[in-house]
């Protein structure tokens, strides 16, 4: 089997900065996938862009902190806080989780608001993931199964690996991906072999990059970056402003990264061509 890579660019239509760094990095860059954020405040533009590159596979970046929600706060309130926002820290949003404070049926209410907007402008969503890897927490999971099926998505996420310096939080990334492994497979929906990017999220540099590349294993791996230019937007967005997302973007366009792909014979595929036989 040839070792192949995923290059997924997350957060697209969160702001303009991000749009604007997704599609350099897929024009001049490595990245051949990204996942579109429904509730993001540049999703107009986003789609525009989308439909300007149709080589681009897109997923939907299901959102659930951080930002607004298709949704009036009226119609989920054990989502939102007093400000009609989604609660802005993944730490306020599991606790509510953990102590039964959130409803799931707002979760699938918001989740179906999300992906029909997605689709009600013509975009074909190859994959579902989420924005801080929501969809992997008991019960979510199902319904994110459910919502594949219902609207015909392929593929999901799952961040399969081993991490290290990652802490607590992310350690339970790749255990609860493993414990939905059957699950995702039962449900006929593709997903990569192997997933890179959680020790480096955020913080992507081209060093890091060629660690990752050059400890690619045979088959599917899911590369996840965050490349863009900070903007007024995203500096409302209290955990994603942290990113050094012109770091990872000068990583995903360095000539020396696309020199080390050729030498190492690494194919730059996307969710289209994985999810072509599901």
């Amino acid at each position: 089997m040839k070792r192949r890579a995923i290059v997924n660019g997350d957060d697209l239509g969160l702001s303009p900065g991000i749009n604007k760094g997704i599609v350099e990095a897929y024009r001049d860059g490595i990245l051949t996938s990204a996942s579109l954020m429904a509730t993001g405040e540049a999703f107009d533009e986003a789609v525009t862009l989308v439909r300007e590159h149709p080589g681009l596979s897109v997923g939907i970046h299901l959102t659930l902190v951080e930002g607004i929600p298709a949704l009036s706060p009226q119609k989920i309130p054990s989502l939102v806080g007093s400000d009609g926002r989604f609660h802005g820290s993944l730490g306020a949003f599991a606790m509510k989780w953990l102590t039964g404070r959130i409803r799931l049926e707002e979760v699938q209410l918001e989740f179906q608001a999300q992906i029909e907007r997605v689709l009600d402008y013509g975009i074909n969503i190859e994959k579902l993931d989420s924005h801080m890897h929501l969809h992997l927490l008991p019960r979510i999971i199902q319904t994110v199964l459910a919502m594949a099926k219902r609207y015909g998505i392929k593929g999901v996420r799952l961040p399969k690996g081993r991490f290290v310096d990652v802490g607590l939080r992310r350690s339970l990334i790749p255990l609860l991906s493993a414990s939905h492994s059957r699950r995702v497979a039962i449900a006929g929906l593709a997903s990569s072999d192997r997933f890179a990017g959680i020790t480096e999220s955020g913080r992507l540099t081209e060093r890091s990059l060629m660690r990752i590349l050059e400890g690619l294993q045979q088959g599917v791996t899911e590369v996840m970056v965050h490349p863009g230019y900070r903007d007024a937007v995203l500096d409302k967005w209290p955990k994603s402003r942290l990113y050094d997302r012109e770091g990872e973007l000068n990583a995903l366009i360095s000539p020396r990264i696309k020199a080390l792909i050729e030498e190492l014979g690494i194919a730059l595929i996307n969710y289209r061509e994985v999810c072509r036989h599901v």
